[in-house]
């Protein structure tokens, strides 16, 4: 409960319409470290009640040795179920299933990986259920999310997940990254990296990520390799520079569980 409360305070509520992007707002990060950013937005024993493109492009997940804890189905009172109240509608929301859960891109406009935490927390108040920020449990449903919702932004946008190196848990930063070390050492820091709460994942970590010394992390496109996979990325930023002079915003990727 304790980080849900930092977490909360100070940020307003973010509209869940579905809608396309109507504009980039904020500041652009293209390197460096994010000033202030979000202590976590997951971490064991924590989650969150209600908390373009290139066609044809390659969907293929990279395995880097990542291991993270993940748990698609934690609440802020930490039970799987509270707060279920019925079945999710998920075609009316213009969803998809897959797993049993609905996804739905909630996206208004490129937002902060705080910004779409409350954005996922207010649509899944909404519907009365349990949701939260994407959570990927398998390469299986990750290939789904992108196939479905992420392909048609490919190289354009990339989607915030519940996925940070919390600074409760790692005050010091260097716990969560290094540049250019060797692939033990680099397992080490993705090792620092939580979901939700709950499993250890094998999976997602693509180019040697995390290396850029952030704490929230992002299914995102990269244009070098041509493929998708989790990279370290500012919290506060509401775009970011892969290349120079070539920006990807950030898309809102919500996951409801009926």
């Amino acid at each position: 409960m304790r980080r849900l409360g930092w977490l909360l305070c100070g940020l307003g509520a973010l509209s869940c319409s579905g809608k396309a992007f109507r504009s980039f707002s904020g500041d652009e990060a293209s390197g460096g470290a994010a000033a202030g950013g979000l202590a976590g937005l997951a971490g064991a024993g924590s989650g969150f009640l209600p908390g373009g493109g290139a066609a044809g492009a390659s969907i293929a997940v990279s395995d880097a040795g990542a291991s993270a804890a993940s748990d698609a189905g934690a609440s802020a009172t930490g039970g799987a179920g509270v707060g279920n109240s019925g079945e999710v509608d998920c075609a009316a929301l213009h969803g998809e299933e897959f797993g049993g859960h609905c996804y739905v891109d909630a996206t208004v406009e490129s937002s902060s990986a705080q910004q779409a935490v409350m954005a996922c927390l207010q649509l899944a108040s909404e519907q009365q259920v349990v949701g939260h920020l994407l959570v990927l449990d398998s390469a299986e449903e990750q290939g789904f999310v992108l196939k479905k919702l992420l392909v048609p932004f490919t190289d354009v946008s990339d989607a915030w997940l519940g996925l940070t190196c919390n600074q409760l848990d790692h005050p010091d930063i260097n716990d969560c990254y290094c540049s250019a070390c060797s692939k033990s050492m680099l397992a080490e820091k993705q090792r620092a990296w939580a979901w939700l709460a709950g499993e250890w994942s094998d999976f997602g970590w693509i180019n040697g990520n995390p290396n850029g010394g952030y704490r929230c992390a992002a299914l995102a496109y990269n244009p070098d390799l041509t493929i998708w996979g989790s990279v370290d990325r500012p919290c506060d930023k509401v775009s970011f520079s892969p290349m120079a002079g070539h920006t990807h915003g950030y898309r809102t990727v919500c996951e409801l569980e009926p």
